[in-house]
């Protein structure tokens, strides 16, 4: 255990690079991003989904158009 004069680091303790992306939605993760609809489709915005459907609907309410990809975002 490292000591940084009042504050206490258990290095037991530390999550792993690997869990922070996870957690962060990092590479390879599952992601939903909603595209206007018309001829010009246009990203949005990106949200939290859980599946592919609840992907489209959430990207319902806001007028657009759903697209549920499990792999690297760019």
């Amino acid at each position: 255990m490292k000591k940084l004069k009042k504050l206490q680091i258990n290095t037991e303790k530390l999550m792993k690079k690997e869990e922070l992306l996870r957690l962060r939605g990092g590479y390879e993760d599952c992601h939903c991003i909603c595209y206007s609809r018309g001829p010009l489709e246009q990203p949005v915005g990106a949200m939290a989904a859980t599946n592919e459907s609840e992907c489209d609907e959430m990207c319902d309410l806001i007028d657009c158009d759903g697209n549920w990809n499990c792999g690297p975002i760019w």
